[in-house]
């Protein structure tokens, strides 16, 4: 058993530079994350928006998401990814979250996910430093860890529910996103001050000295279609909107569903987390450390087949008082070990499929391209959810047909002669 871990372990034990400054600071991001997310969509219908609203707001997010993402390698490369993770990280978490926790109308979330929207230019900075000057065989198990964090942090979901159970739900809320918008800072702040910039970095701001951050993305637009030709890039950009979609609409719905549909207390989501946690946390440290870029068809096709069990299992089975909570514990399980088989691997194979070079434009453009084919998403969800509260997960259904058929090309050109360019 120790040696299964023993791939994880020793990646942890040799982390330096950047890379250990990233997973290091990490838990001061998740473990708000856990705290909030659960409740995010519930907040929102508790402070007295519609399930469209909340869909329509899901939209917007995406929409802005999209024009960061277009500009995010352009700035990433002008500025540097070490000074624009910082300020973009305070703009995009800092600012949304003292909005969420002062929030009283739609209006107040509107312009809450459009600061919150900036965090795909952090993301771009993430994905650049992580990978740049790091050791490409272990990436796998360095999003792992970071995955793992994320992971470990749902143990202490519960203890918003505690707090919801006594407090109710708003105010407990509004009290998360004060902590997490402490939290998420100093993540930041601790991530510049422990962190260096990287040589690719470096380099890119030389080469982007004296241009606009406008110029600079048109001058990257030949780059980006001359990589576009690649088919693994394409591919895997339409898988990881489909799976991207899929994720936004089960994390605003899910909960919606088993609360209203099911009559699920709101204080009871923290539990899943946990639960899940518990479950899934076997998987991360015995399992994912073993898998590789050059066998991906097995757990990618194991993801989704769990995925679409967590979400089945909502729409066939019946929720009797009896078996209500053993069925959405099934569900949030289902969903966790999904997670945990198919994250790693698809935040991994951008990182193999983009070209070092040209990494930061590169990710902008795919991310903006994968943003405008899931934007929809949002709107369709919630409007499908105001005809019936089981129809954003038959969505869901739909999306993974997509993806399982995405997939399989995916696995047919991600080979190890591939992964090796």
């Amino acid at each position: 058993m120790l040696k299964s871990i023993e791939p994880l372990w020793q990646t942890l034990r040799s982390l330096k530079g950047n890379q250990r400054a990233l997973v290091v600071m990490e838990p001061l991001w998740s473990v708000p994350n856990k705290l909030f997310a659960p409740f995010a969509s519930v907040y929102m219908v508790a402070i007295g928006l519609t399930g469209q609203q909340v869909g329509t707001t899901i939209s917007v997010a995406l929409a802005m998401q999209l024009v960061w993402a277009l500009l995010s390698g352009a700035i990433t490369d002008k500025f540097g990814r070490r000074r624009t993770m910082l300020v973009f990280g305070v703009l995009s978490w800092t600012v949304p979250c003292l909005l969420w926790a002062t929030a009283h109308s739609y209006g107040d979330f509107l312009v809450a996910v459009i600061f919150n929207s900036l965090w795909q230019v952090t993301g771009n900075c993430f994905a650049c430093i992580i990978v740049e000057d790091g050791a490409a065989s272990s990436l796998v198990r360095v999003w792992t860890l970071i995955n793992l964090t994320g992971l470990v942090s749902g143990f202490l979901a519960p203890v918003a529910g505690i707090f919801m159970a006594r407090f109710t739900l708003v105010p407990t809320m509004r009290a998360i996103y004060f902590i997490a918008m402490g939290m998420m800072t100093l993540r930041f702040v601790g991530q510049y001050y422990l962190s260096q910039e990287s040589s690719m970095g470096q380099r890119r701001m030389e080469e982007s000295a004296g241009q606009s951050v406008i110029a600079l993305t048109v001058k990257g637009w030949p780059v980006v279609t001359s990589a576009l030709r690649n088919r693994r890039l394409l591919w895997c950009v339409l898988l990881m909107a489909l799976l991207s979609s899929f994720n936004t609409v089960q994390t605003t719905f899910w909960p919606l569903f088993v609360t209203r549909a099911d009559h699920v207390d709101p204080a009871m989501l923290s539990v899943f987390p946990m639960v899940s946690s518990f479950i899934t946390l076997p998987l991360y440290l015995f399992v994912v450390p073993r898998i590789t870029m050059r066998s991906i068809r097995s757990p990618l096709f194991m993801g989704l087949g769990l995925h679409a069990i967590g979400v089945a299992v909502l729409l066939v089975l019946d929720p009797r008082p009896g078996t209500l909570l053993a069925i959405v514990f099934l569900s949030a399980v289902c969903e966790a070990l999904a997670l945990a088989m198919v994250g790693p691997l698809t935040e991994s194979l951008m990182s193999v499929v983009v070209p070092s070079a040209e990494r930061a434009r590169i990710n902008s453009f795919v991310v903006a391209l994968m943003l405008f084919i899931s934007t929809p998403v949002g709107w369709l969800a919630g409007t499908l959810f105001q005809v019936g509260r089981a129809m954003p997960l038959v969505l869901n259904v739909g999306l993974l047909i997509m993806a399982a058929i995405v997939s399989w090309f995916v696995a047919q050109v991600v080979t190890p002669t591939s992964t090796s360019a």
